[in-house]
């Protein structure tokens, strides 16, 4: 009995070993996973070194040797493309003249060649027209300001609109729509309540009022002679003996 106790004991011991034994050879399993760990360990690490490198490249420091240099992305537009949408926010505000375009893209650092030929296209597309838009700006400033030819011939050179195209442009405007436009100006500016019976009160209000007039562009003989017009109506007497 003690014997087959022994023994007993022993096949359990025996069995316990194999368990143990098992165990360990359930340690190439723990090592496979292990493994596997390693190898799910080696592509974080691989992504973390990459994630290091492209800092590295970032910084302006060299990736490692044997390592592939990849070109880093870029947002830059060639200069036709930043001209181009100079160009449309411009036309996109208001209307422009093309000197005007030409100004704005020589401020922003575009070539010469590069302006000319967007120019050119926005043109043949009819996108930029200088006889439109003179005729468009004059029409505008002749009815917002009241300006007369000669202020207006000004403000279209300032924009790079002169010789015919601005000739077209002003041919809108006749004699009698700037008589008109002048008289209204003189009525909206008269001070009322002034004792226009008084000479010098009337004289120093005429002057005062063909100024206004001759400041918009307005002829001294047109400025004087409309401003004296609407002084009578206003203040009903002649004004035939004034300068």
């Amino acid at each position: 009995m003690s014997l087959r106790s022994g023994r007993g004991d022993g096949r359990n011991r025996s069995g316990a070993g194999r368990r143990r034994n098992g165990s360990r050879l359930g340690g190439p399993a723990a090592s496979t996973t292990s493994s596997a760990s390693r190898g799910l360990g080696g592509e974080s690490s691989g992504a973390s070194d990459s994630s290091v490198h492209l800092r590295n490249y970032n910084a302006g420091q060299s990736p490692r040797a044997g390592e592939e240099k990849s070109a880093p992305p870029t947002d830059e537009k060639t200069e036709y493309d930043q001209a181009k949408d100079i160009v449309l926010r411009q036309l996109t505000m208001a209307a422009r003249s093309r000197a005007e375009l030409e100004d704005k893209l020589r401020s922003k650092q575009i070539g010469e060649e590069t302006i000319t030929e967007i120019l050119d296209k926005y043109e043949d597309w009819g996108l930029v027209n200088d006889q439109e838009f003179a005729e468009m700006y004059v029409r505008s400033r002749s009815t917002s300001r009241k300006l007369a030819r000669p202020a207006l011939r000004r403000e279209l050179a300032d924009k790079g609109i002169t010789g015919d195209i601005a000739d077209e442009a002003l041919a809108q405007r006749t004699d009698e729509d700037e008589r008109e436009d002048a008289r209204t100006l003189v009525r909206k500016k008269i001070k009322r309540g002034a004792d226009l019976n008084d000479r010098t009160v009337r004289e120093k209000e005429l002057r005062r009022l063909a100024s206004m007039l001759a400041r918009r562009g307005y002829s001294p003989g047109v400025a004087f002679d409309v401003a004296k017009q609407e002084l009578h109506i206003v203040g009903e007497e002649e004004f035939d003996d004034l300068p």
